[in-house]
């Protein structure tokens, strides 16, 4: 199996970012708008460094949002 080096730094941006989802309508992180979504759509959330997480609504009530990868910031841009 081989290391890979940038999986550390990776996991730990995504690991911060379910800490910070966790902390969300809480009065520090500010209001929450809400977005209205179908089964099979996908979600791209951007982190601040600028790579970001690419996620599939599914149709499952206890998590309705499938990882499929992260993404550098210029993959980000091809979606846009």
């Amino acid at each position: 199996m081989t290391f890979d080096p940038d999986w550390k730094e990776r996991r730990e941006k995504i690991e911060g970012y379910y800490r910070a989802i966790g902390k969300m309508g809480m009065n520090d992180m500010g209001k929450i708008k809400a977005v209205v979504v179908k089964s099979g759509d996908k979600l791209i959330v951007e982190l601040d460094d600028g790579d970001g997480i690419l996620y599939e609504i599914i149709e499952d009530l206890i998590n309705p949002l499938r990882m499929i990868k992260t993404l550098s910031e210029n993959e980000i841009k091809e979606y846009s």
